[in-house]
């Protein structure tokens, strides 16, 4: 089993790093990657926002894309996506614009909270560097000169760790102390975004919803290594009954032309001592070329002196057999057929176009959802963070440049009583009101001037923050004919009454709403002069109902008749010109962006002091006792409100045996459940089963900090004591400034 996965393996290696250098032989996987690859980028990709009122967006976008050039790595990135089954998009702001990387399964530790947000990463990579001193043991040289080195990042939401080291780094490493001896030097830096600029992206992902990505063709690997044995051995057979065997009933010096080819023919001159030196001597080698060409031996044209019953023949062995060949075209099929595609080989019988592009639709099918997975959940989503960061960066500009002073957060830890902390609260909630107010009518004041104050960078908010993307060409171009029979189409639509943005979707499948909407800023003449008509019909029937008079009352005019109200109809058309005289863009507010979880502004101020940051989600298992919740079914277990008596806690309505109250039960939405196959951020402290106590149930290791430790000694003497028959005894109230603070690391 061992021996199949690394065979395996090297072939996603050599597919994934374009290496030829590995033992391979079946290119199932290279040509699925190849033809993904073709249906997933097509002509080239554009990163849009469909809201994008004063043009900053797209062009921030394409900055973006082109400084990391993306389109040059995006092919790198499909194949690794497809073969590993999940990765990792990353950014960092790097002085005016932002360094995006792509790190595979590999290279990445994703830690999530029980809401799926991303609570840690570790990422390690390698990079090489040009030092002076090149005899240091430890710096192994690169591919192209230079050392090699590695680097370590651990990302949380307000610290950014960098451990810099001349030797390979583990995730399993838990050592955070620099290693002086391997040159390990460790970095801790602020996260100026206030969240994790990350995108987790998987292909195949399970239907409990499992957040481990299955790779392209793990599930298929004992098929593709049967179907490489199969090539293998067809090559076999190939190199080794390709060549004619001669068969002959004459001895082999009478074929032959040069008799045995191991003799040794010296010239003359040669046993004479003469020689070419630019050339070898013919007293040690076969002159004048006798021996043949890749060891093959030489037949005369001419085979004289035979007598009737000799023969002389080629014998042509059947390298490949139909059957087996047969056997592994079709082979090969079914496995590109369960993978998605398509194999090009056996589509040639397809003559003519739209054969060619109805066979491709299963191919064209199955890479949209590949682009979906890594597009639409992973590159759009990054993108669309680093939009919502550049407006943070505009509204924080723009207050300095207003000089409006944000005001500062009170931190809970600089004040010791809670009245004094409560009071400073109320008076912040009050100026940042108060501060959002002037800033938001300094800046309509501004749009409305058109004037953005000097020193102010980002991008203007512009509501929703939504990217999307499209591709720039399609593979099957359109011909003339095709495009004038999608044009009949919008025209047939637009007769029936077919909204025109809505029509000419068929005609500009790529483009947006607002791109069509702009489209249609000219003058639509044809329309009008439809519209015109229909308005003129209209006028001319309630005109011929007025000159008629009506069958039943014959003193009134036909149009009298309620029933024939065609007032409508005028307001229908004249509403129908005004719309296609007047098409706008729409605009979209942000409430529905999905934005990462970011730190509080008193978060971020103690990122900024350096001070540790409190967790306003802590992670939390569902039979953490720390959470209220009892450790084992049917057992009464610690709530985090309330303790036993003398403790604060009440206990007229809780159950009181053995002095311990029972567990209150809290709502279902105040207690999420993280999703199946998500590696928390944190350690377990479900320790049931490992420590039991002397009540019947299990507590936790450690109590929250402050809290009290049932299971010392200390705590109640006569609680523990089995044979102690009096009261316990009364203990004393914690100090609930005994707490210990979180360092950090």
């Amino acid at each position: 089993m061992s021996q199949n996965n690394s065979q395996f393996q090297e072939i996603l290696d050599a597919a994934k790093e374009k290496r030829g250098d590995l033992p391979v032989d079946t290119m199932i996987v290279s040509s699925h990657l190849a033809q993904m690859r073709m249906f997933i980028l097509r002509r080239g990709l554009e990163f849009y926002c469909e809201q994008d009122s004063y043009g900053g967006r797209r062009e921030f976008l394409r900055k973006v894309y082109e400084d990391n050039m993306l389109e040059m790595k995006l092919e790198s990135i499909i194949d690794y996506f497809l073969c590993d089954g999940q990765g990792l998009f990353y950014f960092r702001p790097s002085g005016d614009t932002y360094q995006l990387l792509y790190f595979p399964k590999d290279s990445y530790r994703a830690y999530r909270d029980q809401f799926g947000e991303i609570d840690t990463l570790e990422l390690i990579y390698s990079f090489a560097v040009k030092e002076q001193n090149m005899m240091d043991p430890y710096a192994l040289p690169g591919k192209r000169g230079g050392r090699k080195k590695h680097i370590k990042l651990k990302v949380r939401k307000d610290t950014i760790e960098q451990t810099l080291s001349n030797e390979k780094i583990d995730f399993e490493d838990n050592n955070t102390l620099p290693n002086l001896q391997q040159g390990g030097m460790t970095e801790t830096l602020t996260n100026s975004l206030g969240f994790i600029p990350a995108v987790e992206v998987f292909n195949h992902l399970d239907c409990t919803g499992e957040s481990t990505g299955t790779g392209e063709f793990d599930w298929l690997s004992n098929q593709i290594l049967f179907h490489d044995e199969l090539v293998r051995n067809v090559r076999k057979n190939m190199k080794f009954f390709g060549n004619p065997t001669l068969v002959s009933s004459r001895p082999k010096h009478d074929i032959l032309e040069s008799g045995d080819e191991n003799t040794m023919r010296p010239t003359i001159s040669s046993q004479a001592g003469f020689y070419d030196p630019s050339r070898s001597s013919s007293r040690v080698s076969q002159p004048f070329g006798a021996a043949g060409i890749d060891g093959q031996i030489k037949v005369p044209r001419v085979i004289a002196n035979l007598e009737p019953t000799d023969r002389v023949n080629y014998m042509t062995p059947d390298a490949v057999s139909g059957d087996q060949n047969m056997y592994v075209k079709q082979y090969r099929s079914e496995i590109r057929l369960a993978l998605g595609g398509v194999d090009d080989i056996d589509i040639g019988t397809a003559s003519t176009a739209y054969e060619m592009k109805s066979l491709y639709g299963r191919v064209s099918a199955t890479a949209e959802k590949k682009c979906r997975a890594l597009f639409d959940f992973g590159l759009s989503k990054l993108l669309a963070m680093m939009i919502q960061h550049e407006e943070f960066l505009f509204e924080e500009s723009f207050a300095q440049a207003m000089d409006l002073k944000k005001p500062a957060v009170p931190l809970q830890e600089n004040f010791e009583d809670p009245m004094e902390y409560a009071a400073a609260e109320a008076v912040y909630m009050d100026a940042q009101k108060l501060y959002l107010e002037q800033r938001a009518q300094l800046f309509n004041a501004s749009i409305e001037a058109g004037q953005i104050p000097n020193g102010v960078v980002g991008l203007i908010p512009d509501g929703s923050s939504k990217v999307s993307w499209r591709w720039t060409g399609d593979i099957f171009e359109e011909d003339s004919q095709g495009i004038l029979n999608n044009s009949i189409v919008v025209r047939n639509l637009q007769e029936l009454g077919v909204d025109s943005i809505e029509a000419l979707k068929y005609l500009f499948p790529s483009k947006t709403d607002e791109e069509r909407a702009a489209m249609l800023t000219g003058y639509p003449f044809r329309m009008v002069q439809q519209s015109q008509q229909a308005f003129q019909t209209f006028t001319g029937m309630l005109q011929q109902l007025y000159a008629l008079p009506h069958p039943q009352m014959p003193s009134q005019p036909l149009a009298a008749d309620p029933n024939l109200d065609i007032t409508g109809f005028l307001y229908r058309s004249l509403e129908f010109l005004r719309k296609e005289l007047s098409y706008s863009g729409k605009y979209q507010s942000d409430d529905n962006d999905s934005r990462p979880a970011k730190l509080s502004d008193a978060d971020r101020r103690r990122a900024q002091l350096g001070l540790p940051t409190r967790d306003e989600r802590p992670v939390r298992l569902p039979s953490d006792a720390q959470s209220g919740g009892s450790n084992v079914a049917g057992a009464p277990g610690l709530s985090a409100n309330s303790g036993p008596a003398g403790f604060g806690g009440s206990s007229s309505s809780q159950s009181m045996a053995a002095s311990v109250p029972g567990t209150e039960r809290k709502p279902e939405y105040a207690s999420s459940l993280p999703g199946p196959g998500v590696v928390l951020g944190v350690s377990d402290t479900d320790t049931s089963g490992q420590f039991p106590g002397n009540l019947g149930f299990t507590a936790p290791a450690m109590g929250k900090p402050g809290s009290a430790d049932l299971r010392a000694g200390s705590f109640d003497p006569g609680l523990y004591n089995s044979g102690s028959t009096g009261s316990a005894q009364q203990p004393a109230k914690p100090n609930p400034k005994s707490g210990t603070k979180r360092k950090r690391s």
